[in-house]
């Protein structure tokens, strides 16, 4: 018996977990993974995309729940199963914290509904400022910006009326 097949298996083993034997086998398929060569057009207009805004709020949401303007910050959330009972508004820190809980008991047992959402305000907007309404079914939070500094005027001092004096 020879154990020129075993060897052979083995060269053939060590070909494929070397990355340079690899490349010189197939020296397309580099270029096959790159994003730009699997789709060029995709590539260029992800590439070329203008930036979009950060709003500055955290959390998992879709777009279509968070409004932000230079005023205020809106979050509308569906709890239409929910009672006004059954949710749970409150701010910890920066923080603004919905949760909701509900056990429905059934002739074959229970039911129970648990949501918890957290969405991290910006800067300039305390969480004192925040408020909950509930109309239909929707939840709509919304945070005012603080109150702008009052203005003031600043002083000029003239250092070359100093110096001439002197």
């Amino acid at each position: 018996m020879s154990l020129m097949p075993y060897w052979l298996r083995h060269l053939r083993n060590v070909a494929y977990r070397d990355p340079i034997v690899r490349a010189l086998e197939d020296p397309f398929a580099v270029f096959a993974r790159d994003p730009f060569f699997r789709d060029p057009v995709k590539y260029i207009k992800r590439a070329t995309a203008p930036i979009e805004q950060e709003h500055g709020i955290e959390g998992i949401y879709s777009d279509s729940e968070v409004k932000v303007d230079g005023k205020k910050v809106e979050v509308h959330l569906d709890v239409q199963n929910f009672t006004p009972e059954q949710i749970q508004v409150k701010t910890v820190g920066n923080e603004i914290m919905v949760e909701g809980k509900k056990e429905v008991k059934r002739e074959d047992g229970w039911t129970r509904s648990h949501f918890e959402r957290r969405f991290l305000l910006p800067e300039g907007f305390p969480p004192e400022r925040v408020e909950c309404h509930l109309d239909k079914g929707k939840l709509k939070l919304v945070a005012f910006r603080s109150e702008p500094i009052e203005e003031r005027t600043i002083p000029i001092q003239d250092k070359s009326a100093d110096k001439e004096k002197s």
